[in-house]
């Protein structure tokens, strides 16, 4: 080989080496920074979630410590509220969201919020496995109905034999005027349940009828309750015969061996379910993700079935004694989202009408 070539080519491979190293110079940083926003991504994703709830802190605990039997590394930081301060808050922090997920609140209450924009659509491993007509008609979903309840009249038969009325079987024989002053019923604006009685009714008979309905009942309601549960509590108690409840409240009370009849009018019931959807903008979606993905799944659902007989996904859940079979036949169609855009006008409204015999706040 000539003094020529040989001179070429260690200079060639001098310049090699100088390009290569300029090279390494410039990626080596680049990569160790991915290297360290992928772990630091992956530390944001597993170590922690804030969940607005209006479940109860008794269930809170439950849920937490099964939820971390499968999923370690996550702790969940929980605020409580109603479902309207819930509604309020997330709209409120529009842009700068400090909640991840949504858990255990009313869909009539989130509806609008996802119409708006408000939560990341997901659809959960096992969505499949779940009744679609409990969840948001959107594909992948925005939010995921769980658990359901719904209306029934609570009824005290022993009342009923002593002042020798008619046990009701459809929403009309409230009207009977043997039963003035003798029914309690809610409060839609301080009660949930109340307000989907309200909903139950106006998908029934129109927003026209529905009101015809209220105004022919209230000549016979003693008083308009703000706790879900006062209905067929002072029902219970012998108070008064007729209570407007929701089925979960009337079966305990039946298997108290309390003197409750459960009563499904005819005509259909109105419901609302408990619902969980992941909020949009959270920074940890994947760990939200898994969250959603182990709610639906079998543990947790059995879990969540203890005071609802009714849940979106059926199997293997714990039995509510002496509630009713067919419930899921007479529920009505229900429209969340245009429900919960008209809720502030319908409830000045009741309140004008019917707030005179409504329970004073607390």
């Amino acid at each position: 080989m000539s003094k020529g070539v040989l001179q070429s080519r260690t200079l060639a491979a001098k310049a090699f080496t100088v390009v290569a190293v300029n090279i390494m110079r410039v990626f080596i940083p680049i990569f160790s920074v991915a290297l360290i926003t992928h772990a630091a991504v992956n530390a944001l994703a597993a170590s922690q979630l804030t969940i607005y709830t209006a479940a109860s802190q008794d269930e809170l605990k439950k849920i937490e410590s099964a939820f971390r039997n499968e999923i370690k590394d996550v702790e969940i930081r929980w605020v409580r509220d109603s479902t309207n301060a819930i509604s309020k808050r997330l709209r409120a922090e529009s842009g700068q969201p400090k909640a991840d997920v949504v858990w255990g609140v009313a869909a009539s209450g989130i509806a609008d919020l996802a119409a708006d924009g408000y939560f990341l659509p997901y659809s959960p491993k096992e969505f499949t496995s779940l009744d679609r007509r409990y969840s948001d008609g959107q594909t992948p979903p925005r939010w995921i109905g769980l658990r359901v309840w719904a209306n029934a009249l609570c009824v005290n038969r022993d009342l009923m034999a002593a002042k020798k009325l008619q046990m009701p079987e459809r929403w009309g024989d409230l009207l009977d005027p043997a039963f003035k002053k003798r029914i309690v019923a809610l409060d839609p604006s301080g009660s949930r349940t109340g307000l989907m009685t309200v909903f139950g009714w106006r998908s029934l008979w129109g927003s026209d009828g529905a009101w015809r309905y209220m105004e022919g009942l209230h000549r016979n309601v003693a008083i308009y309750m703000r706790g879900g549960n006062a209905p067929c509590d002072l029902v219970a108690r012998g108070l008064y015969p007729i209570g407007i409840s929701y089925a979960y409240r009337v079966a305990k009370y039946i298997a108290k061996g309390r003197p409750i009849e459960l009563i499904m009018p005819g005509d259909g019931v109105g419901w609302d379910v408990e619902a969980m959807a992941i909020v949009q903008g959270t920074p940890y979606v994947e760990t939200a993700r898994a969250f959603a993905d182990w709610i639906i799944g079998q543990t947790a659902m059995k879990l969540q079935s203890r005071q609802f007989g009714l849940m979106s996904r059926q199997e293997n859940l714990f039995e509510v004694r002496f509630y009713p079979e067919k419930l899921k036949d007479a529920l009505v169609p229900i429209d969340f989202e245009q429900h919960a855009n008209e809720r502030e006008n319908l409830l000045a409204e009741w309140r004008l009408r019917f707030g005179a015999k409504a329970e004073p706040e607390q």
